[in-house]
């Protein structure tokens, strides 16, 4: 993943925009406000939105059919994990 600063993207705008489309690249960019974006292409966004959506949706239907663990059950999975 690429980081620019903002001066830099904007005078690069269209390169960015053809090595994040053409190599599937991210690139982030800063400001000296401390604000910062991702530029990513459109069929990345589309396709991990999708997958998001889909995962929200698949742990809506675990949680209503009452296939969830509460916090303290996970807090003492995790630590049973990394105990070792």
């Amino acid at each position: 993943m690429l980081a620019l600063n903002y001066t830099t993207a904007r005078n690069s705008l269209k390169t960015i925009i053809d090595e994040v489309c053409d190599n599937n690249e991210e690139v982030i960019v800063t400001t000296k406000n401390d604000k910062s974006v991702v530029i990513m292409s459109l069929d990345e966004y589309n396709r991990t939105h999708s997958q998001l959506k889909r995962e929200v949706k698949e742990a809506m239907e675990q949680i209503e059919r009452g296939e969830y663990m509460g916090i303290d059950e996970a807090f003492d999975s995790v630590i049973t994990k990394y105990a070792d």
